[in-house]
């Protein structure tokens, strides 16, 4: 029992461990041994499972969704990268009989079900949906506070990459989360870093584009045609400042 500002209150510090826990709830903490695997086997697996079966069926289609946006080279492959996992779940999303999630979980099931938080925990991970972030705060280099451009919820995440590059503070990002428990995310591999210098025009036109395409399509298939819209005004942005933008408004 712990005393708070003079009254007594009953405190229960529910941690979800591998043993004492069947199903993955979001909002409770997972104990750092949970954690470790969940993010450094499981999921890392995971990844590679993904990226041998699916990566070069996938990219073709990927870039010429994007061929004629003008993304600068040194970006090229981290979008890339990032719209392979919208492509992903995306798929899971379509397919409602199976998903990518659940034949990893049928070929690793003899592993799995001797944890059982471990395939409630995945399924939840096959909820996953791209958005686009902005960066409100920093504690540390791994330990940021995002705000979800779409709903303006706040959401902690924490960066288990060691070799992630930096995240600034005031940048608006895209990505994929996943959950960890305890209220946090991580994201699947580094955000995609918007230019800092077309934040505010970014930050202006999202809502407008969302509104748009959510009156005809599901949030996955919304979500690109809305990337797609930032990215030009990105290029835009970046050709203005260089002298060189064309004047034509964006479709």
């Amino acid at each position: 029992m712990i005393k708070r500002n003079g009254t007594d209150e009953n405190v229960i510090d529910f941690v979800q461990t591998a043993t004492n826990s069947k199903i993955f709830r979001l909002d409770y903490p997972v104990s750092e041994e949970l954690r470790d695997e969940m993010v450094g086997e499981v999921f890392r697996d995971f990844m590679i499972y993904a990226l041998d079966l699916y990566y070069e069926e996938n990219i073709s289609i990927l870039e010429e969704i994007v061929a004629d946006l003008h993304v600068r080279e040194e970006k090229w492959n981290g979008l890339m990268q990032n719209l392979f996992w919208w492509r992903l779940f995306y798929e899971s999303n379509q397919n409602k009989g199976t998903s990518i999630i659940e034949d990893y979980i049928a070929e690793n099931y003899q592993s799995l079900r001797k944890k059982p938080i471990l395939i409630s925990w995945l399924r939840e991970c096959d909820k996953a949906v791209s958005r686009f972030y902005f960066i409100g705060y920093k504690f540390n280099e791994r330990v940021l506070i995002a705000i979800d451009l779409l709903t303006e919820e706040t959401v902690e995440i924490i960066v288990c990459d060691p070799l992630a590059p930096p995240t600034n503070q005031g940048e608006i990002t895209f990505g994929t989360l996943i959950p960890l428990g305890g209220g946090s995310f991580f994201p699947i591999i580094d955000f995609y870093h918007f230019d800092f210098g077309a934040r505010q025009e970014i930050a202006n036109h999202l809502q407008y584009y969302y509104d748009k395409h959510l009156k005809t399509s599901p949030m996955h298939e919304a979500f690109i045609y809305v990337l797609t819209a930032m990215l030009q005004i990105e290029s835009f942005v970046a050709l203005e400042n260089h002298g060189t933008a064309s004047t034509e408004p964006f479709r």
